[in-house]
């Protein structure tokens, strides 16, 4: 029998936390899934373990492959995957025991969403929980205001633009359950950009799918100094050149999926300002003397920089920061094509207060 979820496990020499991870699993409130387990040749006695788990589960099936790092590593398992849904499980986080049950009737009361996105919770390599810091300072939060505490519809491609500022809106892949027909429509994860290339694939996934928040449940994140992202050197001008590229190769596929009248308008004037954009800010954030900012910006000022004059905005007068700014810029794009509201609240959706 289909089974409702697919649970794709990728792992490479993450033993340590593997005990941990698949409890998470196991203790699932929902039962109907299959367990796909691909690990990447691990040294660390990660695949005894898994063989010794395979054995006992019949939901489970496990295999090798070659290395293909993160997030290439996950699409072994995506393209093994027969459930209506797919949970891409990172083998060193984590997440609640009602995750899969009420992500998954989320998706099934909203048919018109292929993706269900949770709040993010970070626990260090030990499993001790972090500040919150996603609840004040993400993209997503920022573009979302009161919104963030309730459960609420995201309509395509406003997810998708938010990216355009160069920052991902969805920070870790276990806050996502994915119906499975869209990879169909967009393609799955690729080893191309390397550990920051899940950007890559939300950028695509918010360009194409509406999304529906619950901020019922959350999805876990162990931050620790082994994980892939950890070598990303975000910040870099590498790093940026990279994102550079995911967006420029995002905004070119879109057009496979998007009416015309949206792509035309993205691919001639708001990805070209949003590059203009992520450029000034890039300046800014270069110089690290304050002097040295303040001249570049002022330089840009007077040289009549619409993203200089924005900045200035934003600082000296309605304190707002440049995720929020940059949402209210998306938003504009969006009514000047006619897309209605691009946030819906969920009929009968409380506001959750914060614990």
């Amino acid at each position: 029998m289909t089974p409702k979820i697919s649970i794709c496990v990728p792992n490479l020499n993450t033993r340590s936390y593997l005990s941990h991870r698949f409890q998470t699993i196991f203790e699932q409130s929902c039962g109907d899934w299959e367990l796909l387990v691909y690990d990447s040749h691990s040294d660390d006695g990660a695949w005894e373990f898994i063989q010794e788990l395979a054995a006992v589960e019949p939901r489970m099936r496990a295999w090798q492959g070659p290395r293909e790092g993160t997030p290439g590593s996950w699409t072994p398992c995506i393209r093994e995957a027969r459930g209506e849904y797919v949970y891409i499980a990172t083998s060193d986080d984590t997440m609640p025991p009602d995750f899969l049950q009420t992500m998954s009737d989320a998706l099934d009361a909203h048919p018109e969403c292929d993706l269900a996105h949770a709040p993010l919770r970070a626990i260090d390599e030990w499993g001790h929980e972090l500040a919150d810091w996603w609840s004040d300072d993400s993209v997503f939060c920022r573009s979302s205001g009161a919104l963030a505490r309730r459960r609420h519809l995201r309509r395509a491609p406003f997810d998708g633009l938010l990216h355009l500022a160069g920052i991902s809106v969805y920070i870790s892949i276990t806050q996502l359950l994915i119906r499975r027909t869209l990879f169909d429509r967009i393609g799955l994860f690729e080893s191309t950009w390397g550990s920051i290339g899940d950007f890559h694939w939300s950028m695509r996934a918010g360009l194409a799918a509406n999304t529906v928040h619950v901020p019922e449940t959350w999805g876990g994140w162990r931050i620790h100094r082994t994980q892939a992202t950890a070598a990303a050197h975000i910040g870099s001008a590498g790093h940026a050149e990279k994102i550079e590229r995911m967006i420029g190769d995002a905004v070119h596929a879109c057009a496979n999926w998007l009416p015309a009248a949206i792509v035309e308008r993205l691919q001639r004037e708001w990805a070209p300002e949003a590059a203009r954009w992520r450029a000034f800010k890039r300046g800014v954030a270069d110089r690290e003397r304050a002097v040295r900012r303040r001249a570049y910006v002022m330089r840009h000022l007077l040289s009549g920089s619409p993203a200089a004059w924005e900045h200035a905005a934003d600082k000296l007068l309605s304190g707002r920061s440049c995720e929020e700014s940059f949402s209210r810029r998306a938003r504009r794009w969006l009514h000047s094509t006619h897309v209605g509201p691009v946030l819906v609240a969920c009929p009968c959706s409380a506001t959750l207060s914060r614990s």
